[in-house]
Parts: C-alpha cells; structure tokens; sequence
C-alpha cells in the first residue's frame, strides 16, 4: 500500500544546490543541477546508474569538487566542501550501502570514532553514556556495548546514524539502505528515518525501490544524463511515471517481458540435484533444463543462497547427488564446480565476486587466468582483446578495459562478472539477486543478458526477492521455505505477486 508520509518541511532549504556542474576528463557528469532539501523532509533522489546521483553525493561528501554552481549550507552560500572530514563538521553525514564501521569495536566506540578526544578510550564510561543516550533516541534495544562485527546490516546502518548524530549532523543522505534489510529491518529504518524528519533533519533518500520512494519521500527530483529532468512532490508521480522518467522511455512493456519456456518442456537436462541436505537445507530436488530461467522464491532465511552455494561447492552437504548433463559428479568446492561448466554469480558483487582495485580486464580474467598465458607468461594482448569483444557484446559502460571496476555503475559491474563466466564456457548460471542496487533501466538490461544466455541453451538459476522480477524472467518457479522446496510451479503464468508471497510464508496450498 502506498502511503504518503507528513509533511513537516521548513520554508527555508537546509541544503541547497544551484547551477552545480562537473565533468571528468571531458565528459559532463553533472550539468547546471539545481536541487534543494529542507529540514523536516525526505527528498529522494532517482536516477539510472550513472545519472550523476553519486557524483553529486560525493560533491557533497567533500569526495569531488564541483566546477561551477554554488553549494548552500543552512542558509550560507559558497560552502565549498574540502574533504569529506570538512563535510561531518558542517553538519553532513552519509549512511551508504555498505556502513564503514569497524566490526573489531563495540557500537559505543564506533560512535565517536574519529571525534570528540574527550570521549576517547579513556573516557569509556563518559563514551557509553553519551552512545546510550543517542540510541535511545533512534533504537533503544541496541546495545553501547555490543560488538559491532557481530550486528546485522540493519544494526550497523543505525551505528552509522547514531554516528552521525553525535557529529550534530542536519543533513543525512542515505544511499540504497535497505538493499541488504529483511522487511522488518527495511520498516524499522523506516521509523527511524521518520524520526529523524520530525527532529528536522534534512533527508536525502537514494533507491531504485520506486515502492520505498513513495512510502517514505515527500518530495523527490530526477536525474537522467548529469541532469535535473523532474522534481516536485512525491504524491504527484504514479510509479510507473517515475520509472519512465528515469529511463527516458517507457519500460512496461520491457519489464514484463517474460522469457517463454514452454519450448523447453522436452530439452535436455542440465543440472539435476537429488536430496541435498545440509544443516540448513533438508532434502532439496530439482532440475533445470538447457534453455529456460528458473526461477527461486523464498522469504529472507528460506535456504535459497544456501542451496545455490552448495551447488557451487561453496558450502558442504551432508547428502545429496549432482548430475550435469545427465552425468554423476562430485562437487566438493568452486574449482569442481567450474570444471563441470556451473557459474555462481553472488548476491555480494562488490565483495564476492570483483576486486575493487582491480581494472575490468584483471577482474574480467580472474576465473580462467590459464586462458591468457602460457608458461607463467600473460598475453596481454590476447587478454585485452578478449575482454574488449565482451565489452562490446555487453555493452559495458564506459567501454574501457583499463578502468577500475569500483568505478563502474552496479548494473556494469555485473555485466563484467557475467563475461568473465561466459569466457570460461560455463553452461549452468546460478544467480543470486542479479539486480540488487541496480536502477531500473540497468535492471532491463540485465534481464536481457539472463533471456539471451537461455536463448543460447544455458540453464539459468535467478534467486530473486523481487516478486515482480521472478514473475517477469521464469519458465517456472520454485519456492522455498525452511529449508525444503515446498512448491514447483511449473507455468507461472497468471501467477500473482499475491499468491507467490503467500506461497512463500506457507499461507496457502497449491
């Protein structure tokens, strides 16, 4: 249900942006974007990956510096932001997707890391009265003293809050926050953020999760190409303009355009497993087919990542067989299960799947690096020109093979870890929710790449939390729950988001 949130907003904008541009070598990332937030509000900011909304947050952050237009902090213009130290002193803080705190110490030290010496180590019963005093404000069950590495995400997310208040933050930007949260955890930051927003905070709320958007923004602006495109209040857009207005074409027709299995029905068998068990999963049978999107439903803690990690070999099983191609096999780790032609493709991207540091052609060769040398010699010249064939058949963006992987949009990212699987002629794809963090446009994209693999006689495995999305790519659906494959739904047509979710919590039957 969508629910428009009150409106609490001062006249006079906590945060101002006015004619900001920046380009990079040439190339404009951001172009005369005025925005601005007020205290008491929630002002989400929308765009594909690579519209600019990370560029300008980190102009904000003190990370960039912009070339031209004028930043108004509180009223005070010209407040140039020297580094992102500069940017927590005048009030600015940033909770991102993945919160920086230090797992080895507790939420009280965590809070104060980095600031204020008089609540230093020294001081540590001055530290965990103050820490308790702003956590009973945001999220009282929490702990002063509790081990930060041993929190959930949603825990960590209200660390860095917490954190950001004791710095006397006004303006707060929260980047994909709940990418990583169960739907209780998603509604408990919700609360918070509500909070914040009757304290007069100014929110800035970034997510490609249109539904959130209109659940907890009350005005939003649209970037598209470095560029303002749409703003004004939320109540004003209908989803499905929202969506348009981000991509720059009407995605309805491309979203809800499934990949057609029934042709499959008779094709050969890929990959068959046969009661897999472990201490999660609990006698687990299924088949996938050469040709067809298989889709895996389940609630948070269903078994779903767990089976698809076991299949790789990633984690052990008790008992259970594995036949791919109608053959027999032992998979006991990822290197038998590469061998056997099987790709896993993990919810955790960034940290499982690339290295940061490293350009799109080492990630690109990681999986095969035997592919590209001879006698402990690289060929760096064949290397390059395989990765930049795939740049191309992709489309990855910017087409460059010696930029950084960090510096590509998640929806790119993910294309380079698809073409290094496609490199090494795998023919089982097991993917693990392929467009979490990705905007809307980038998703079509990948739902493209998933249909074209299928098309190419792969067998594809798309664990998704996206109702919409299962709904949208699969020949058939499984669904599991506690650990058990309850319900196999071998044609989902006219199968409702509704019916799936109740299938899902074990609501109803068949």
């Amino acid at each position: 249900m969508t629910t428009v949130p009150e409106t609490n907003a001062t006249l006079a904008p906590e945060l101002r942006f006015a004619g900001v541009s920046k380009a990079f070598a040439g190339v404009q990332a951001l172009a005369n974007v005025d925005l601005d937030v007020r205290g008491g509000e929630v002002h989400a900011l929308l765009g594909e990956n690579g519209a600019g909304k990370s560029t300008l947050m980190k102009i904000l952050f003190g990370v960039y510096k912009h070339d031209s237009g004028d930043i108004v902090i509180g009223g005070r213009p010209g407040a140039a932001i020297a580094d992102p130290r500069d940017a927590l002193a005048k009030g600015v803080a940033l909770v991102a997707q993945e919160p920086a705190v230090a797992p080895q110490l507790d939420v009280a030290q965590n809070i104060f890391l980095g600031q204020r010496p008089a609540l230093s180590y020294a001081n540590r019963r001055e530290q965990r009265a103050a820490a308790r005093r702003l956590l009973d404000q945001i999220a009282p069950a929490l702990s002063e003293t509790a081990r930060v590495g041993d929190l959930g995400m949603a825990d960590r997310q209200v660390v860095e809050i917490a954190r950001a208040l004791a710095r006397g933050g006004r303006i707060i930007a929260f980047d994909e926050p709940t990418s990583s949260l169960t739907p209780a955890e998603r509604d408990g930051l919700f609360e918070i953020i509500r909070g914040l927003k009757r304290a007069g905070k100014a929110i800035i709320y970034i997510s490609h999760r249109m539904a959130e958007i209109q659940t907890i923004s009350d005005r939003v602006t649209v970037l598209r190409d470095g560029r303002v495109v749409a703003s004004g209040k939320t109540s004003d857009f209908a989803q499905s303009e929202l969506n348009n207005l981000i991509a720059g074409r009407t995605l309805a027709e491309e979203l809800a355009r499934g990949h057609t299995g029934a042709e499959n029905a008779d094709r050969e068998e890929a990959l068959r497993i046969e009661a897999f068990s472990n201490a999660r999963l609990k006698s687990v049978s299924l088949r996938l087919r050469r040709g067809e999107i298989y889709g895996l439903a389940g609630l948070v803690g269903s078994g779903r990542t767990e089976l698809v990690r076991c299949i790789f070999g990633a984690d052990p099983r008790t008992r259970g067989d594995i036949f791919v191609a109608g053959k027999r096999i032992e998979i006991d780790s990822p290197r038998a299960a590469m061998q056997a032609g099987i790709a896993f493709i993990p919810e955790d991207r960034r940290g499982q799947s690339l290295v940061q540091v490293m350009t799109v052609e080492q990630n690109f060769a990681l999986a095969n690096p035997g592919a590209f040398s001879r006698r402990g010699i690289i060929n760096g010249r064949a290397r390059r020109r395989e990765i930049e064939r795939y740049i191309e058949e992709l489309d990855i963006r910017p087409p460059r093979a010696d930029i950084l992987v960090r510096d590509l949009s998640g929806g790119n990212q993910q294309k380079v870890v698809i073409a290094r699987w496609l490199h090494t002629g795998a023919r089982v794809f097991l993917f693990d929710e392929p467009t979490r963090g990705i905007d809307v446009g980038a998703k079509s994209e990948i739902h493209d790449l998933l249909r074209r693999l299928a098309a190419r006689g792969a067998a594809v495995l798309v664990i998704s939390s996206e109702l919409p999305e299962l709904l949208a790519l699969a020949d058939r659906i499984g669904v599991m729950r506690d650990g058990r494959l309850v319900q196999e739904i071998a044609d989902p047509t006219g199968l409702t988001e509704e019916r799936l979710m109740r299938l899902a919590a074990g609501e109803m039957a068949s």
